[in-house]
């Protein structure tokens, strides 16, 4: 019995870092595939001036802890009869592991008021990763990754 406990104990560590999360495990590319459960194209958030649709967004992370984002919006102003503007946007950041969280940075313009990070609070699926956490957006955001 003492020796199945002590196995056990060894082996123990051993199977918590094949499951510990790491910059390296979430390399990858990310496309978005659903809005609080709608299917894409799908409304990320309304304001009092317009309703944000987006149509495409990618994440791409790297394995030393920095990544890009990617997305296509369609704005549509709500007072107004200007037609709805396309909005193509491409972004940096920065992400960090804590517990089973990936918390993501966007980088900030100089002399820029920018809210304090994380800016996404994501968690990892089977097949891909989950926002529970997203400034002005509509959550869960469920990315499929597509490539590594």
């Amino acid at each position: 019995m003492r020796l199945r406990v002590l196995i056990f104990l060894f082996a123990l560590p051993a199977l918590a870092c094949e499951n510990s999360l790491s910059p390296e495990a979430i390399a990858g590319t990310y496309v978005l595939r659903r809005v609080d459960g709608d299917p894409m194209p799908a409304i990320l958030y309304v304001s009092d001036h317009s309703r944000v649709r987006v149509l495409s967004d990618t994440l791409v992370f790297r394995a030393d802890g920095q990544g890009t984002r990617a997305t296509l919006l369609e704005i549509e102003p709500l007072n107004s009869e200007r037609p709805n503007e396309p909005s193509a946007t491409g972004t940096t950041f920065s992400f960090r592991i804590v517990g089973t969280s990936i918390e993501v940075a966007f980088y900030c313009p100089p002399d820029a008021n920018c809210v304090a990070p994380p800016h996404l609070v994501l968690r990892r699926t089977d097949g891909g990763l989950i926002a529970v956490s997203a400034l002005s957006a509509r959550t869960p955001l469920a990315y499929e990754q597509t490539a590594r």
